[in-house]
């Protein structure tokens, strides 16, 4: 059989890998890169493995023997620095059975840092090309003081004299490489640096042979002269001339006691003119100055083949020790990136999305971690899901593109959406709504006169069961004392005699299946006050025996005690209450309907659709009428959400979803919504409620807390959103906030095991 086809040849294949560096990048510790290079070293015996296998049988037993191999042949590992007049980036030129591991130690070195495969590396051509080679002996060492980027910032200074059409790199190659001999060949390198021995790196020339032969010659009149005397005075010349110190720095010491890495430094250069090209490769050469100590590094010229997958090239090698390469692997960090602010780079911290939320329903932007990029999602924990999401973020932030997408997701899941809009022309609702079918949508257009329903709480229903009759009369008359507590100017709410009346006069009305007009009406007119009592049903007479009292105390009788009108004022509050709601043209209307017509909202938040309640906001002539047209609204939902609760099972509950844009605006909305946020989640409701800063919610800022809401803070948030989460957000600081892209938010979000911290790409606008 030929050799091959015994053995196989297998080469190595690499992957080009793109570094991005963030504010945070600290080089301190590269060494331990160059370390796990080093490690990657295998002899040839190690490099074969056995691929094939097979039977024979010798002497009526059956042996299994190899018959094929492959040889797996060395491999380099690159790291190159690409520059430009106003461009900087970084690479790592990887095998790609050494791929995790590697990656996993750049990670590791480099927190937070974005790396991602590329394509191909940029291409410099034409180019210029010089190598940098020890200018002594292996064993001596360059400085390694971890503490400073000095090498890097010189090398990046060149970039101030480049012109628009020049390129720079700088190329890395290394090789690991075996250990056996390293200690004796360091030990050997001391030994003559000691005795004043010449430690050039090359071992020719004429300037080398001089050196040498006035060694020697100094080594036999020292031998001579040491009868006399045990000076050696010749020391000092020696040491002159051979550029070596007796006071071999802790570098130079402590190199033979770590790895070290065969490696090869290409420089490469590229210009339309001829002089520049040369001009700058020699700035680049001179930077490397920087790290000088026992040992320097020499320009020499490179005039063989190069490409980058190369594995090594007809240029010198250097013996480095792990600490001397970490000069080379070094990044972008603050200072840099702040001097030369065109480097590509992550301006925030990265933080990975917890696995819980790397799925689910409702998304809220696309996570990029360490060049990895991962949708992520609001908790679709049972106990979480339905937990309070503040969105924060000024105007055109994107705010309504995010509610666009999460109403889409909702929707397409199965579950209902309540959009409460009273904001310009109710644009919003209208873009929500252009995505979805006619079907799956109804749209309550509260200017339209001709659909207005009638002011009330039909939700509840008819029954002719007495406690129902009562119970029902009695939740109808909660949510009307709020509506009118919330038409008032100075925030009061009504006396308590009056609030008697009202709800005295509420209960007598809603027993007999009356609207919120006839409460008034009972309230104004002994009349109809008497003909409701009169129609109160046997049944119901003990339970409501003292508000009919309260309310014959509002009769006024002439000397012969028939009743002949009201005592309004014992109830003016209440009057004056009534002339602010009648003051809405939609409002006294609605007043005036009755609720036969209504459609019953209880059955409407049960059904996979989107509800678009449209209040436009030429309906109201001053901000206190549309705060309490959206008051009546909602007080009408949590009461459809109270009459569900008693008769749909809460695991058979649709998930109602409901969203309220710039709730500030309306105070007593806000402020009844804040007295219910920690109870809505268990009548399967989410709210999720716009701002453009968190001060902005008057009441309900600090019950947001205790009612586990989530938050997204997106760019373009002032300082006080910051200050407000300081301790939540920590590790992410103020700058990770300010420096945050547009489209992007800072998220807090509530899942199983406390608050994920992390930054999403909003999802892009449905459709484009």
């Amino acid at each position: 059989m030929k050799l091959s086809e015994i053995i196989r040849i297998q080469k190595p294949s690499y992957t080009y890998y793109k570094l991005t560096p963030n504010y945070s990048i600290r080089n301190q510790s590269t060494y331990k890169i160059a370390r796990a290079i080093s490690s990657l070293y295998r002899n040839v015996f190690q490099r074969i493995q056995a691929e094939e296998r097979r039977v024979i049988k010798l002497l009526g037993k059956d042996f299994l023997i190899n018959t094929k191999y492959k040889l797996n042949t060395f491999e380099k590992i690159g790291y190159f620095i690409y520059m430009e007049k106003k461009k900087v980036e970084f690479y790592f030129i990887i095998p790609q059975q050494h791929e995790t591991v590697l990656k996993e130690k750049i990670k590791d070195v480099w927190n937070g840092l974005t790396i991602e495969e590329a394509n191909s590396l940029p291409i410099i051509k034409n180019s210029l090309k010089r190598a940098l080679n020890y200018d002594k002996e292996d064993g001596l060492s360059l400085q390694t003081d971890r503490r400073n980027n000095n090498l890097l910032t010189s090398n990046l200074n060149v970039t101030s004299v480049l012109e628009e059409s020049d390129k720079l790199g700088i190329y890395y190659n290394f090789i690991p490489t075996t250990q056996h001999t390293w200690k004796n060949e360091h030990q050997h390198t001391i030994d003559k640096v000691k005795i004043n021995h010449p430690v050039n790196k090359e071992k020719t020339g004429v300037t080398y042979l001089l050196k040498l032969t006035l060694t020697m010659i100094t080594d036999i009149v020292e031998s001579v002269l040491s009868v006399f005397n045990d000076k050696k005075p010749l020391d000092g010349i020696l040491s002159a001339l051979n550029g070596t110190q007796r006071e071999l720095s802790p570098s130079t010491i402590n190199k033979g006691n770590g790895p070290i890495l065969n490696t090869q430094i290409i420089l490469l250069s590229e210009s339309d003119d001829t002089i520049r090209r040369t001009n700058n490769i020699r700035a680049l050469s001179q930077s490397f100055d920087t790290i000088s100590d026992d040992n320097r590094l020499i320009s020499k010229p490179f005039k063989g083949k190069f490409s980058y997958n190369q594995f090594r090239y007809n240029a010198p090698v250097n013996k480095m020790s792990d600490l001397e390469c970490g000069n080379f692997i070094s990044l972008a960090g603050r200072e840099i990136l702040e001097e030369y602010n065109f480097i590509d780079k992550v301006v925030t911290k990265e933080t990975q999305v917890p696995e819980e939320l790397q799925e689910g329903i409702i998304r809220i932007g696309t996570n990029k971690y360490r060049g990895d990029e991962q949708m992520a999602y609001l908790s679709n924990d049972k106990e979480y899901r339905n937990l309070t999401q503040m969105l924060i973020g000024p105007t055109r932030a994107g705010k309504s593109t995010l509610i666009q997408n999460m109403s889409y997701d909702a929707l397409n899941n199965g579950e209902c959406v309540f959009i409460f809009d009273f904001i310009k022309n109710c644009e919003l609702s209208n873009e929500v709504a252009e995505l979805f079918p006619s079907d799956k949508v109804l749209k309550i257009q509260c200017d339209d006169f001709r659909t207005l329903q009638g002011l009330g709480y039909n939700e509840v229903g008819k029954t002719i069961e007495p406690f129902e009759q009562y119970n029902n009369a009695k939740r109808q008359t909660t949510q009307l004392l709020t509506l009118v507590n919330s038409i008032n100017s100075d925030e009061s709410n009504l006396t308590p005699k009056m609030e008697r009346y009202l709800t005295s006069a509420s209960l007598v009305v809603f027993i007999n299946n009356g609207s919120i007009k006839d409460v008034f009406d009972v309230l104004q007119n002994h009349m109809i006050r008497h003909q409701f009592i009169n129609q109160i049903p046997k049944q119901q007479h003990e339970n409501m025996q003292e508000y009919i009292q309260a309310l014959y105390t509002l009769d006024e009788c002439d000397k012969e005690g028939l009743i002949v009108d009201t005592k309004l004022n014992l109830i003016v509050g209440i009057i004056d209450r009534l002339n602010k709601l009648k003051a809405n043209t939609y409002m006294e209307l609605m007043l005036k309907k009755d609720t036969k017509g209504n459609f019953d909202l209880s059955k409407e938040i049960q059904k996979n659709q989107l509800i678009c309640l449209q209040m436009p906001e030429d309906m109201f002539s001053t901000d206190g009428e549309r705060d309490i047209y959206t008051t009546y609204w909602i007080t009408k939902l949590w009461l459809a959400l109270q009459v569900r609760g008693k008769q749909i099972d809460r695991n058979k509950h649709t998930k109602l979803n409901l969203i309220i844009d710039e709730l500030y605006q309306v105070k007593n909305t806000e402020k009844f919504l804040t007295d219910k946020l920690s109870r809505l989640a268990k009548f399967t409701v989410k709210p999720i409620i716009s701002c453009h800063y968190i001060n902005q919610l008057k009441y309900m800022r600090s019950e947001l807390r205790s009612a586990n809401a989530s938050y997204m803070l997106i760019s373009g948030v002032d300082k006080k959103n910051f200050d407000e989460f300081k301790e939540e957000l920590y590790p992410y600081e103020l700058e990770d906030l300010i420096k945050l892209p547009r489209y992007h938010s800072l998220n807090i979000i509530k899942y199983s095991e406390g608050y994920a911290k992390f930054i999403t790409k909003l999802p892009k606008p449905l459709g484009g």
